[in-house]
């Protein structure tokens, strides 16, 4: 992503001490996370590894000349982000992250408490994770048609470690299956993004490209999207990120018996890790699906993707 748009997405939310010192690191290809924690080191995360922000807005492995965010960093961030109206962004503040222009999310740690109706809020804000989004079309490429055969799309589950690529690789591989390839026709696809972290489409941004054949359907809980969806907009491929709970396996069982295809994902280490699980280990140990895709990072900040089918016999491997 470039300076000047990267720059035009977040710069405008840190405090003038904040921003003087973090422009320049904006340029960098390889950001992946801006952390903040009040009256500590602010960190910088990139694809190999992570850094200190030093007071000369330069990256440093020490803490020894680290900036140190102070409180009124994160409340002057959190009142841009909300923009000075938090009521606007009750919503999402309650489920603990606001999404800007651009797709990139900021998560908040503070203070949890139930109001009167036994809803969620929360205050004190203390930690920010600012999670620098990206689209990178083809990175799938590679490993797609193993994923496909005489134009049929197996039922795919992608497992990975949180901040792993998982939903990189879930945008470009729902844009392949909508636009089609080559050696496979284009089909409809349904996207379930509860979390607006997919399309990333916010009242401030469209979003994300994810082909021409895909219905999005933003902030809505999966188990009820993806029944939604299947009822309304006549998908041949349904997609979603981060399934695990009850309802969400009830949802995959019914999905399945009418004949629809799924592409999901998961945070795990590996299919054994993702079979030992509550709900959705035991779904797989009686329903798998045919292709399990593993994602784990390499030092080098790239990718290496192991495919199994059903029996767990690997199909393919590679670095991506």
């Amino acid at each position: 992503m470039e300076k000047t748009e990267l720059s035009r997405e977040i710069l405008h939310i840190f405090s003038d001490s904040i921003r003087k010192r973090i422009e320049g690191i904006l340029c960098r290809p390889d950001l992946t996370e801006i952390r903040l924690r009040a009256n500590l080191p602010l960190m910088i995360r990139t694809l190999r590894r992570e850094y200190y922000l030093t007071d000369e807005g330069e990256l440093s492995c020490g803490t020894g000349n680290a900036y140190i965010v102070t409180p009124e960093d994160i409340r002057i961030i959190f009142q841009k982000i909300s923009q000075y109206s938090l009521f606007a962004y009750k919503e999402e503040v309650r489920e603990g992250f606001i999404t800007l222009k651009g797709g990139h999310r900021i998560g908040l740690c503070g203070k949890v408490y139930y109001d009167g109706e036994g809803k969620r809020q929360l205050q004190q804000i203390s930690s920010m994770n600012i999670r620098i989004a990206r689209q990178i079309t083809g990175c799938c490429r590679t490993f797609f048609p193993y994923l496909t055969e005489d134009g049929c799309f197996f039922n795919t589950l992608l497992i990975s470690p949180p901040g792993g690529g998982k939903t990189t690789f879930l945008r470009d591989i729902i844009r392949m299956l909508s636009d089609g390839t080559d050696y496979f026709a284009g089909q409809n696809v349904s996207v379930v993004d509860e979390r607006s972290e997919i399309g990333n489409r916010t009242r401030l941004s469209e979003g994300f490209y994810l082909g021409r054949r895909t219905d999005l359907l933003d902030h809505c809980p999966k188990a009820d999207g993806m029944l939604m969806m299947l009822r309304t907009m006549a998908p041949q491929i349904i997609a979603a990120d981060e399934i695990g709970d009850a309802g969400d396996i009830e949802a995959l069982r019914y999905i399945r018996n009418c004949g629809c295809r799924l592409l999901m994902t998961v945070h795990g280490k590996d299919v054994g890790d993702i079979l030992e699980r509550p709900f959705l280990g035991e779904y797989l140990r009686k329903y798998p699906f045919e292709r399990y895709v593993q994602i784990q990072a390499e030092k080098t900040g790239r990718r290496r993707v192991d495919i199994f089918d059903a029996r767990q016999n690997r199909v393919w491997r590679g670095i991506t």
